[in-house]
């Protein structure tokens, strides 16, 4: 298993899809960032190990790139079954561990979705060991048992009015740990400063370095079913890779 893998084209066998990138010096900009990033969390991390996503396929449309640190036991408690788990799947996981202990009704009711969708979704997630069913309620397995993301830092690049990208930015922190902006400007405006600090984004500069200008603030995980996406592409990646 690698350090650090790079999803940086379409894998249809794992369900991952991205964007055709476009030269240019906002591309050039996330580029270097990315070879930034990359050296810095070699030389700060030991055990984890880390996916780079260039621009990833997502509800919400593209972000520039997107990092998941990932423990690498992520394989330890996989089973087949998991790669037959589609978005649906993760959308009920994540309602079942943000809901814990959920009867079916209640589970249809409240999603509106159609319930032979419900059902089938159900059982796959049992089947992947992600969900058990006791005394009529459905229970999630424990976080580390199933996702081995440890952090997730969504980045968004604007060459020059940040405040622009500052809405994408924030639309991010629905899946991340932490989001960020990526300017090529020095210094921030007071304003710019003022408003990432409101909404608990942060905010890389590039100046001769990259200067980490404001700290972003840090959500936790997972926070939507997006986050357990991320971890099951890494996770599919690895098994796929076993398997040929």
């Amino acid at each position: 298993m690698k350090k650090i893998e790079i999803f940086d084209t379409c894998r249809p066998e794992i369900g991952f899809y991205r964007r055709n990138i476009t030269d240019g010096k906002e591309y050039n900009l996330v580029s270097q960032f990315i070879n930034y990033y990359c050296k810095y969390f070699k030389q700060a991390n030991i055990k984890e190990k880390l996916a780079v996503f260039i621009e990833p396929r997502i509800e919400t449309g593209f972000p520039d790139v997107v990092f998941a640190s990932y423990l690498p036991t992520i394989l330890n408690n996989w089973t087949e079954k998991r790669n037959n788990l589609d978005l649906f799947d993760l959308k009920l996981l994540s309602f079942l561990y943000s809901k814990q202990n959920q009867n079916g009704v209640k589970i249809i009711a409240k999603l509106g979705f159609p319930e032979k969708q419900v059902i089938i979704s159900l059982e796959k997630l049992m089947d992947a060991k992600f969900i058990s069913y006791r005394t009529g309620f459905w229970k999630v397995r424990k976080l580390r048992d199933i996702f081995s993301i440890t952090k997730i830092i969504a980045v968004e690049a604007k060459l020059n009015d940040i405040c622009k990208v500052a809405e994408q930015t924030f639309r991010n922190t629905w899946f991340s740990s932490h989001s960020y902006a990526l300017t090529n400007s020095a210094i921030p405006r007071d304003n710019t400063v003022n408003l990432f600090t409101k909404y608990g984004i942060g905010l890389y500069c590039k100046g001769t370095n990259f200067n980490e200008v404001i700290e972003a603030k840090k959500f936790n995980l997972p926070s939507s079913y997006l986050s357990y996406q991320f971890n099951e592409w890494i996770g599919k990646a690895h098994t796929h890779k076993a398997e040929n």
